[in-house]
């Protein structure tokens, strides 16, 4: 599985104060402990993650044990360029998510931002199955199975024990 995350959810996600973090405790689980990916790209992005500075050095250890895929800058920003084209609405505000999953084919976005469910599910950006599901609770954990590994994230195997051992900090 492989799955978009939403800025707003990194730290309901990675941080054990969170008051929502056993809503996306699973999230965690599942990329730390078994087949889970992280998938990004875009200037846009990499913009909101470079404002989450206690985050940077966990996306960087996952980037070292290959639990990110980091999707082409410049094709994440010409889909968010389409897209913001397509569509002008005050609710939609996070056009590099769509182009995120529109360029890697992922099939899952974690996010708790409401008003970007009807956009990231668009049928003008995804046709049919092809449209992502939401993780935005545990009550969503189901999502997190071998079904949602997108192609851009093969191949993928649980976290062996040399990856958890480079974690451990996070743990």
């Amino acid at each position: 599985m492989c799955i978009v995350l939403d800025i707003n959810t990194i730290p309901n996600i990675f941080n054990n104060e969170s008051k929502e973090h056993a809503e996306f405790k699973p999230v965690r689980d599942w990329i730390i402990h078994k087949k889970g990916k992280i998938v990004y790209g875009g200037t846009k992005y990499s913009e909101e993650l470079s404002k989450m500075r206690q985050y940077l050095k966990l996306f960087l250890l996952f980037e070292r044990i290959n639990k990110t895929v980091v999707i082409d800058t410049e094709a994440v920003d010409n889909i968010q360029a389409e897209a913001e084209a397509m569509i002008q609405h005050r609710d939609f505000d996070d056009p590099h998510l769509v182009a995120i999953l529109k360029e890697s084919g992922c099939k899952l976005v974690c996010s708790v931002d409401e008003r970007a469910f009807p956009f990231l599910k668009h049928q003008l950006f995804f046709k049919g199955k092809d449209r992502p599901k939401i993780y935005s609770s545990s009550r969503n954990k189901d999502l997190l199975c071998d079904a949602n590994i997108a192609e851009c994230c093969l191949p993928s195997h649980d976290t062996t024990n040399e990856q958890k051992k480079i974690l451990e900090l996070t743990d």
